[in-house]
């Protein structure tokens, strides 16, 4: 969408923005894979029958929690953001250990028209133009 609004072309982007998926068991923290473009989006996605609570590190905002449940145990969809590409922000830290979880990272298109892109929390990613256009 963002692209179309600024008339970019999008004729060279796929349609799967998955860009990794990572396993783990028996664990309380899950490490966040490195962003890979200007706005990243992780799922996290537990099986517990004790989580009540996560941390999301410093940098990654937690946009929503959906628990539900399968049996005896509790399913958890954590989902957070964060601009700029780069290192890992670090790691979810669970307020239990938990016996199976992934961590899911989606990268959001929209910097690779070549145009000048202003983006909001990500000065390093950001480019200055004369039609810069301010991402939200």
């Amino acid at each position: 969408m963002n692209l179309v609004y600024r008339n970019g072309d999008v004729s060279n982007i796929g349609l799967t923005p998955v860009v990794g998926i990572r396993e783990y068991s028996n664990t309380n923290s899950l490490p966040l894979m490195p962003s890979t473009s200007y706005r990243n989006v992780y799922a996290a996605v537990t099986v517990s029958s004790t989580l009540t609570g996560l941390s999301w590190p410093s940098g990654v905002a937690g946009r929503d929690q959906q628990l539900g449940t399968f049996g005896a145990n509790q399913v958890s969809l954590m989902v957070a953001d964060t601009p700029g590409a780069g290192g890992s922000p670090g790691s979810v830290q669970l307020d239990t250990t938990v016996p199976s979880a992934a961590v899911v990272l989606i990268s959001v298109p929209g910097k690779s028209d070549g145009k000048p892109t202003w983006i909001l929390g990500d000065p390093v990613g950001s480019e200055l133009g004369t039609t810069t256009i301010l991402e939200l």
